[in-house]
């Protein structure tokens, strides 16, 4: 299952609070590399049912600078307005009808704030088992003054992860760079070494002199066999002349 999370906390404790569940929590940092930059976030140490990404990667890819985009889960709602995270909040699943509806007058504010009074557009992105629902309420509470929706959906999110790097432990991180180096190595011997190992163990082709010399060889071999039949033809003649013919006389 996907997961988004925001990768840009001011502080680490801030991270943590948001997003471990206790104070017994173990917290383990994963992180990903964007043009050189390291994004990062602290996760509880359990989280293993999930693939990470970035949500402020995924901003970064699709849209463009000044935009805005809410994404919602379960448990949680988020808004990032320049690919930077504004507003982060926690569902309660008991009020959680009223939770989005107060993160959505939220969203608006922040949107006519941005866009300078008038709200345009923006987009959203949705992981939740009540998708439909949460979609409906969104749509219908943001609204503009001609009473147009202008809340669009970016898309599946596991289409959208798709170009995105996976945020990974120092663990998984490792195992990674050390799998991309021994192939590295690999690819350099078979280029530089195997190749042609591989070419005088399977493929390799004779030198076209020594192909010759041995040709000649077999020529001189055939040319004295000539001889030495042309020789043995010609005693057997010599000694066959030699022999005269009986005459059988009748009584």
């Amino acid at each position: 299952m996907v997961r988004l999370v925001v990768t840009d906390f001011q502080t680490k404790e801030d991270n943590e609070t948001f997003y471990l569940n206790d104070e017994f929590d173990i917290s383990q940092k994963m992180f990903t590399y964007d043009s050189f930059k390291k994004h990062s976030v602290y996760l509880s140490k359990y989280e293993v049912t999930n693939t990470i990404y970035s949500l402020n990667l995924l901003s970064r890819k699709y849209l463009n600078k000044n935009q805005l985009l809410v994404h919602i889960t379960d448990s949680e709602y988020f808004i990032l307005f320049n690919h930077k995270t504004v507003y982060s909040a926690k569902i309660n699943q008991n009020f959680i009808t009223d939770d989005i509806i107060k993160s959505i007058l939220i969203t608006k504010h922040i949107a006519m704030l941005s866009s300078g009074g008038s709200i345009k557009k923006y987009y959203y992105v949705i992981s939740s088992k009540y998708k439909s629902a949460v979609e409906n309420i969104l749509k219908q509470n943001t609204k503009n003054e001609k009473n147009e929706e202008i809340a669009y959906s970016l898309g599946n999110v596991e289409e959208l992860v798709k170009p995105l790097n996976e945020l990974d432990t120092f663990k998984s991180h490792s195992a990674k760079n050390i799998f991309v180096l021994f192939f590295v190595i690999l690819m350099a011997w078979v280029m530089f070494f195997g190749l042609e190992q591989l070419t005088k163990k399977y493929i390799y082709k004779e030198p076209l002199e020594k192909l010759k010399r041995e040709i000649k060889i077999e020529k001189r071999l055939i040319q004295r066999q000539k001889i030495l039949l042309n020789r043995t033809n010609k005693k057997y003649k010599e000694l066959t002349d030699c022999i005269t013919p009986i005459e059988v006389k009748n009584d």
